[in-house]
């Protein structure tokens, strides 16, 4: 769908229901961004991308069903020009890599400002390829080993990297578009899946965690 006014149109893509919705009210102020859909489901995703032809998709890249990279790839197959813009925690570079690779056009961590988001995205609607440096910080290392024997989920990791950066339970709350209350059990389940049980050693547990992964 063509823009006016220099508005550019994107379509948001993240099962995270109250990440998308909290992402969709934060683009909601914003005057050079308007918001067509916002897909839940990734399996919807080519549907709802054929039917309003976004400028710019805003993808999440940890999905079930499609994840990031087999929607991207799937999309691009009949949309080679669709210019999509990974919105995720992880930083590692082979992630990053992975994205460039088959043809997205930029990755942007989730701690991102919504000026951050909107200047990416205003440049990525302009024929720019947006990807952060390698080491660049502002996501979370995906620890395949760790992972694989914590079981710790993409919201997890997201708020382990927002204490790390030194939030409070209810700034995570804020940052994450999410109730207190479930900001509060994100941490419990971690303490419970990492077997800590003082706050002294959670904390040291989250600090050794992104030091090492």
């Amino acid at each position: 769908m063509k823009s006016s006014g220099g508005i550019i149109n994107v379509l948001i893509i993240d099962d995270h229901r109250m990440f998308n919705d909290g992402l969709n009210a934060m683009l909601a102020s914003e005057p050079g961004i308007s918001v067509l859909a916002q897909v839940y489901d990734s399996r919807e995703a080519k549907e709802m991308v054929n039917q309003l032809d976004p400028q710019v998709v805003l993808m999440d890249f940890n999905m079930p069903h499609l994840n990031g990279i087999e929607l991207t790839k799937l999309l691009l197959n009949e949309r080679p020009d669709l210019k999509i813009l990974i919105l995720s925690m992880y930083n590692e570079e082979r992630v990053v890599d992975s994205f460039k690779n088959i043809g997205a056009r930029g990755y942007l961590f989730k701690t991102a400002s919504a000026r951050e988001l909107v200047a990416t995205a205003q440049k990525v609607c302009a024929g720019e390829y947006c990807f952060p440096a390698a080491g660049e910080k502002g996501g979370i290392h995906s620890n395949d080993n760790f992972l694989k024997k914590l079981k710790l989920s993409s919201r997890e990791l997201e708020v382990i990297q927002l204490i790390k950066e030194g939030l409070t339970t209810r700034e995570i709350a804020e940052q994450l578009r999410i109730a207190y209350y479930t900001a509060e059990t994100h941490r419990k389940n971690i303490k419970l899946k990492a077997g800590l049980k003082g706050e002294a050693d959670f904390i040291k547990f989250i600090y050794e965690l992104n030091s090492s992964a």
